[in-house]
């Protein structure tokens, strides 16, 4: 237990550095209030050319909200995912990784505590989106069950999280230094672009694309949070293909997919990112300077 609140003291101590830090560049918040305004009335621009009322069945009609709600997965995704390799990569190059592992903290706290930066720079954009799409665009939304909406946001933030130490994993393990990681570029680049259904239904698909969003945690997220907070939004009518499949429920479904990715993918992160240190440490690769 006393390792447990050691280790949550520390993650506090990295991010209020990192805070210090974010807060020293005041052109950040005119930044990235401009870059969800401009994100938004883009999409905006898109619903009207849609037109009013467009049936985005089983999720209502409401596209801004829709698209609003896209947008918030994509910035938890960005920083959960894509976050992790980059925060590597800065301990490394700054020399700094074996001072962090000589410590008695975890191996993955560093990691944890230094992504506050991008946390603070990413999640505030959410309620950005939400109170640009309500105010100027007419978004609307609704609370159903508001206690699942909270259990679904948080399993999208532990399951994207672990997929982001897989690929954080591979600057060690792959000694992957330099350049893309491929992980990253696979999943965030490629598979999520396509298939995650941020700004389209995952429906109108091939067949095939829906088969590879069904490993996405982002599609069962998505697809439960719209159906519970857009107005009109169908709660009981199956469109993924597991929810097809398995005939329960599809907010059930969707959930129980969440919490056996967010298992699993957390795991396989850590346990891939602790052999990839391990590795280091034996090739004696895990600073610059060795």
């Amino acid at each position: 237990m006393k390792r447990t609140i050691d280790q949550l003291l520390s993650i506090i101590a990295f991010s209020k550095r990192e805070y210090v830090i974010w807060t020293s560049y005041k052109v950040n918040i005119f930044t990235w209030i401009l870059d969800v305004l401009i994100n938004s009335t883009l999409f905006f621009m898109l619903s009207i050319l849609m037109g009013k009322g467009t049936n985005i069945f089983p999720y209502g009609t409401n596209y801004v909200s829709f698209v609003v709600l896209g947008l918030s997965a994509y910035y938890i995704s960005y920083t959960n995912l894509g976050d992790p390799f980059d925060r590597v990569a800065r301990i490394y190059w700054n020399g700094t990784m074996d001072l962090y592992l000589l410590s008695p903290l975890s191996i993955v706290t560093p990691v944890i505590g230094i992504m506050y930066r991008s946390v603070l720079d990413d999640y505030p954009r959410v309620l950005l989106a939400f109170f640009f799409g309500i105010t100027l665009f007419d978004a609307k939304f609704r609370l159903v069950s508001p206690l699942i909406i909270i259990i679904i946001v948080i399993l999208l933030g532990i399951s994207t999280f672990g997929i982001g130490m897989i690929s954080a994993s591979s600057f060690f393990l792959f000694n992957i230094k330099v350049g893309t990681d491929p992980i990253k570029f696979i999943f965030q680049d490629i598979i999520i672009a396509l298939a995650a259904g941020y700004f389209y239904p995952i429906s109108i698909l091939p067949y095939s694309l829906q088969l590879l969003s069904s490993i996405l945690p982002h599609t069962y997220a998505l697809d439960a949070l719209r159906r519970l907070m857009i107005p009109g939004g169908n709660l009981n009518t199956p469109v993924l293909p597991l929810q097809k499949l398995f005939g329960i429920a599809p907010i059930r479904l969707d959930i129980i997919v969440l919490l056996v990715m967010s298992v699993l993918f957390i795991y396989i992160g850590f346990y891939l990112y602790g052999l990839g240190i391990k590795k280091a440490r034996k090739n004696g690769t895990l600073t610059r300077w060795q």
